[in-house]
């Protein structure tokens, strides 16, 4: 999984809140309050070099403690532990902080305009593979030639039109591609603002063709080199926060989650739409890497056993948060990306350790009950066996 999206961010982030957990465990205080006094505050410097000016994981986690109630909720799942000895539930909050970097890419886009139709046809560097870039690209084409959206054709991509260009990938396409289509659209609105000078209450249509009669070439390439001035390799950062609440049957190890939130940090969105469609994708991935997907191989010949449905265990209908409640930050305009937005779908996904840990808590609930409620490893991903065995169950517990 950690191939597929977001490469190697994710365990090493969980890698650094399971120490965070483990000091919060020793010390016996909430893992919240520990993370509260790690936190980075805003205008500090990160070891990459890069001044906090715009961090603003304090006011998010605030935000998110009222929206999704989470003072209320731990209270709630310590009263519901306490008067249940096999089915327990956790509770667990987790920042997000991820830098997004263009450094040595590049990207192009072709945009021509019709004239016998005033149809627009776009091309560009990225791939669509669902994440709604064919359609951000639309909308910044419309934007910015104020041309009706539905006369827009978004072609295939391909070497021809886009060769030498960077991989789509990082969370960075669909905004390195619309600021190659920004280009492109101004060098565009540059030829036809003699035209819109002479006509100014006319159509697109009639625009484009008295422009196309003039000799005007309506066909441009915008071409985006990822670059910039700072000392870091990242442009700007992502920010968010999310809180899991997950139930556990001690007897068996299966799990639910019972209530999902995330504040995220998308700056202007280009589509909210889109967006949050891609956090929700992110957050299903998180539950499989975390909680479902398992992968086991032959000692001996190093076969797959999990080859299949049967063994192999992905997120389904019965699998996703019963509530989840995914929104983005309001009024956060970020000044460093394009159009004022910034990256989505792989930073959320670097919060959804949460799922695991909310898990742990569970498990540590059921700990308790035997008097084991000490500092233990739960290596994802957290598979009712996993988590069945920690329970540490034998038949001695069960009396009535």
């Amino acid at each position: 999984m950690s191939f597929v999206l977001i490469l190697g961010s994710v365990p090493v982030i969980f890698i650094m809140e399971s120490i965070i957990e483990h000091v919060a465990k020793t010390l016996q205080m909430p893992p919240e309050k520990v993370r509260a006094l790690n936190m980075y505050q805003k205008g500090q410097v990160t070891p990459w070099k890069m001044p906090l000016t715009y961090f603003n994981v304090d006011e998010i986690l605030t935000q998110l403690n009222a929206s999704a109630e989470i003072t209320d909720r731990q209270t709630a799942v310590t009263a519901f532990n306490e008067t249940n000895r096999w089915k327990k539930r956790g509770l667990s909050t987790i920042p997000i902080k991820y830098g997004i970097s263009w450094l040595g890419t590049m990207f192009s886009a072709q945009v021509s305009i019709y004239a016998p139709d005033g149809t627009i046809a776009i091309t560009h560097a990225g791939v669509e593979i669902g994440q709604g870039i064919n359609t951000k690209v639309a909308q910044v084409a419309a934007h910015l030639l104020k041309a009706p959206i539905n006369l827009i054709k978004i072609k295939q991509s391909d070497t021809l039109t886009s060769p030498n260009v960077s991989a789509t990938g990082g969370s960075i396409t669909s905004e390195s591609v619309s600021k190659a289509v920004i280009n492109a659209c101004e060098e565009l609105n540059k030829r036809l603002q003699t035209a819109r000078e002479i006509m100014p209450d006319s159509s697109w249509l009639e625009i484009i063709q008295m422009a196309s009669n003039s000799g005007i070439d309506l066909s441009a390439r915008g071409w985006v080199l990822g670059e910039h001035d700072r000392p870091t390799p990242f442009a700007y950062n992502c920010y968010g926060a999310a809180c899991a609440e997950v139930e556990l049957d001690a007897l068996t190890g299966e799990t639910n989650v019972v209530r999902y939130d995330m504040l995220y940090d998308c700056g202007q969105s280009m589509n909210p739409e889109v967006d949050v469609g891609q956090v929700e994708g992110a957050v299903v991935m998180g539950l499989g890497y975390w909680l479902m997907e398992g992968c086991v191989y032959d000692e001996v010949s190093g076969q797959a056993l999990t080859h299949n449905t049967w063994e192999y265990k992905v997120p389904m209908a019965g699998d996703i948060p019963v509530d989840m409640r995914l929104t983005l930050l309001q009024n956060a305009p970020n000044p460093l990306g394009v159009l004022s937005s910034k990256a989505v779908a792989e930073p959320p996904m670097t919060s959804t350790c949460s799922l695991l840990f909310a898990a742990k808590h569970c498990v540590e609930s059921a700990r308790k009950e035997i008097d084991q409620d000490t500092h233990f490893i739960l290596n994802a991903p957290a598979t009712p066996e996993n988590l069945q065995q920690h329970t540490l169950l034998d038949i001695s517990q069960m009396t009535l």
